[in-house]
C-alpha cells in the first residue's frame, strides 16, 4: 500500500430489511394501516370522551395531592396515587390502540374505571 491508497476501515453493512409484521390482521393492539377503514365518529368520541373524563379526573386528584403533601401526608401516599393513576392510564392507551376491534376498546375502559375510582378514594379518604 503507498501513501496515495487509504486502507477500507469501515465495513459495508446491507441495509436492513423493511420490518413486516407476519399476520397484521392478527396483532391485538396496532396502528391502523393506510388501508384500515377509519373507525366511526362515535365510536371514536366516546373513546376520547372517556379518556378525557380519565385524564381530568386524574388531573384533579394529582392537584388534591399536591395540596395534601404540603399540608403533611405520609410517605406512601403520593406513591399510591401515581400508581393508580398508571394502572388507569395504561388500558386507555391501549383502548385507543385497539379502536378497530368489537369489544374490546370497551372492555379496556371498564378496567380503567375501577383504578382511577380507587386513586379518587384514596384521595378524598386522606
Amino acid at each position: 500500500m503507498t501513501a496515495v491508497e487509504h486502507a477500507r476501515t469501515t465495513a459495508v453493512v446491507p441495509a436492513p430489511a423493511p420490518f413486516e409484521p407476519s399476520d397484521a390482521e392478527s396483532a391485538m393492539f396496532r396502528f391502523p394501516a393506510p388501508d384500515d377503514p377509519p373507525p366511526g365518529n362515535a365510536r371514536l368520541l366516546i373513546v376520547a370522551l372517556y379518556g378525557a373524563a380519565l385524564g381530568i379526573c386524574g388531573v384533579a386528584v394529582g392537584l388534591y395531592a399536591v395540596v395534601a403533601v404540603f399540608g403533611g401526608a405520609p410517605g406512601w401516599y403520593l406513591p399510591a396515587l401515581a400508581g393508580l393513576t398508571l394502572v388507569s392510564v395504561g388500558p386507555v392507551v391501549a383502548a385507543l390502540l385497539a379502536i378497530h376491534r368489537r369489544a374490546l376498546p370497551w372492555l379496556l375502559l371498564a378496567a380503567a374505571a375501577p383504578p382511577m375510582a380507587a386513586n379518587v378514594y384514596l384521595a378524598l379518604s386522606y
